[in-house]
């Protein structure tokens, strides 16, 4: 009987209740990870890991979840990992491959093109400052006599990182016609770029760009990749969002250089502690828009996410890859791995 371990995350509980259950319809003993506080990355005790790791087939976590390598060597029967949603953070990915661990996420159409759509709309939330002119509405102030809405017409655009949502991002932006989509990505070549994009030096795109968007992972080489020096690098009248990974940011220092009255506007659907704290200062700018790490959480995603969770952790049963994973480089080695026990 295949055994699997299942974290909770507050966020994802219908989800993962779902998914339970229809592993459960299956044959397969689940375990279910103890209960998560908000804002508090869980890290199983030693007891825990004993208990709840010991001798399962697959680990599901999520990014409020945190598995370090004594979580990855807990099971002798460890054959992969599966993260029901995109981001595989909470892992490291370079020890996994030590261990011929394949690793599976929720790479779905629903899910990255949902974020793409998400990141156009803060684009044009902010070039248009939405919600200055629902304020205005409810607080019965009437229509300003100077104009603050800027087209995302004939704008430069920026984006630090491609990938799936950041290519997903360029083909919706296509259609509105800016001046120019710049493009950041050590991983891109000309050959390999986007069509209609130009790829520029990380330093020319912050002077340029009228618009920058992260789509980068969360890593060592990324945690602080925006901070003050790249803040104030940007236009006086940029518009700097972030729908990848709360920690690409250093929130104090945007903080700082907003309250100060550089850049324009800041959409962050991402914090580095979520949720975030009620005091914190992005909260008092009102040329920020923050949401709670939701904008890409549709009902179709949801819809699909139990069966394609089911379906990857099925595979990787079977010894197949997984319909998506996040290192398919390391199928071989997996494969090799899995003929030997």
């Amino acid at each position: 009987m295949p055994r699997i371990y299942i974290a909770q995350d507050p966020v994802l509980d219908e989800v993962l209740e779902r998914a339970s259950a229809r592993l459960e319809d299956q044959g397969w003993e689940v375990v279910r990870g103890p209960a998560i506080t908000p804002g508090v990355p869980l890290r199983l005790t030693p007891d825990q890991r004993q208990a709840l790791l010991g001798d399962v087939d697959i680990i599901v976590a999520s990014s409020r979840s945190r598995l370090g390598e004594e979580d990855l060597d807990a099971s002798p029967r460890l054959r992969g990992l599966v993260f029901p949603t995109i981001g595989v953070d909470a892992v490291d990915l370079e020890a996994c491959a030590e261990r011929g661990l394949i690793v599976a996420n929720g790479a779905t159409p629903e899910n990255f093109l949902a974020m793409s759509e998400a990141t156009v709309m803060l684009m044009l939330v902010l070039l248009y400052r939405l919600h200055r002119s629902e304020r205005l509405l409810r607080e019965n102030a009437g229509r300003p006599q100077q104009m603050y809405a800027r087209m995302l017409c004939g704008r430069r655009i920026g984006l630090i990182g491609s990938g799936r949502i950041g290519g997903g991002v360029i083909d919706r932006l296509q259609a509105f016609e800016p001046a120019e989509i710049l493009v950041h990505d050590p991983f891109l070549t000309p050959q390999t770029a986007p069509e209609g994009v130009r790829l520029v030096a990380r330093e020319e795109l912050l002077a340029q760009a009228d618009v920058i968007s992260l789509h980068v992972p969360l890593n060592a080489g990324t945690r602080g990749l925006i901070g003050e020096a790249e803040l104030r690098a940007m236009k006086p009248d940029a518009i700097l969002i972030n729908t990848s990974r709360g920690g690409l940011i250093d929130e104090a220092a945007l903080a700082r250089v907003m309250t100060e009255g550089h850049l324009a506007g800041a959409g962050l659907d991402v914090t580095e502690t979520e949720p975030m704290p009620a005091d914190h200062p992005l909260r008092e700018i009102d040329r920020v828009v923050l949401t709670p790490h939701i904008l890409g959480h549709t009902v179709d995603l949801y819809s699909v996410m139990p069966e394609v969770l089911v379906e990857n952790a099925t595979r990787i049963m079977q010894g197949k890859l997984p319909k998506y994973t996040r290192n398919p480089e390391i199928q071989k080695t997996w494969q090799d791995k899995l003929r030997k026990t």
